[in-house]
């Protein structure tokens, strides 16, 4: 019987738990990240703040896994947009892809407005980003899979590790992304994104 009433609290503070995920992101989609407070979230969910305490130690840790939800879900979506691609395709026109589909993806899915308030987060320094920034990343480990084909293939050549390109990738598609933040209306992201990467790719091209 007690077992059963275990079972029963835990199954209650998971489903308490995803509610406060949930409406956390809804408000920081429609606020910025300052601008939403524990008690905003707490009376969203109809709960006290200290059953918030029960599940998260801080708002910043609320955010943090915000993000690394946000980036597995997304880095889910480029693994299997990938899959897709024909194996016979060169692992340059695979690249371009990839760049056009991240591109779509910041765009379209996630928005200017909402990578402005990571960017804000990654910038203070009071949340835990290694989901979005660490080399471990699932998207790091796509593009090294791909320029690892391309030079196993003989269709690239390269001095530098694949770790060391593959980072090279990741910082011009960010490095663009915040370009694209500060002059939203004047940067088309995916023209800069494919023309980048695109420069990247004729050095790593055997001639």
């Amino acid at each position: 019987m007690e077992d059963k009433k275990t079972d029963k609290r835990k199954a209650q503070g998971a489903k308490t738990k995803r509610k406060l995920v949930e409406i956390a992101d809804r408000l920081f989609r429609e606020r910025s990240y300052s601008d939403v407070s524990v008690e905003d979230i707490t009376n969203e969910a109809g709960i006290t703040k200290g059953a918030f305490y029960v599940h998260f130690p801080s708002k910043d840790a609320l955010i943090a896994l915000l993000i690394a939800e946000h980036a597995a879900r997304t880095d889910t979506d480029y693994k299997a947009f990938l899959e897709k691609i024909p194996l016979d395709m060169p692992a340059s026109a695979t690249l371009l892809a990839l760049t056009e589909k991240i591109a779509d993806v910041l765009a379209d899915d996630i928005s200017c407005d909402n990578i402005k308030k990571i960017y804000q987060i990654l910038l203070a320094g009071t949340v835990d980003t290694e989901s979005v920034k660490s080399d471990s990343r699932a998207l790091y480990l796509l593009f090294h899979g791909i320029l690892e084909q391309g030079i196993r293939k003989g269709e690239f050549q390269s001095s530098l590790p694949v770790e060391v390109l593959s980072r090279h990738f990741i910082m011009a598609i960010r490095g663009i992304c915040i370009g694209w933040c500060i002059r939203y209306l004047d940067v088309d992201l995916k023209a800069q994104a494919l023309e980048y990467c695109g420069m990247l790719i004729q050095g790593l091209l055997k001639e």
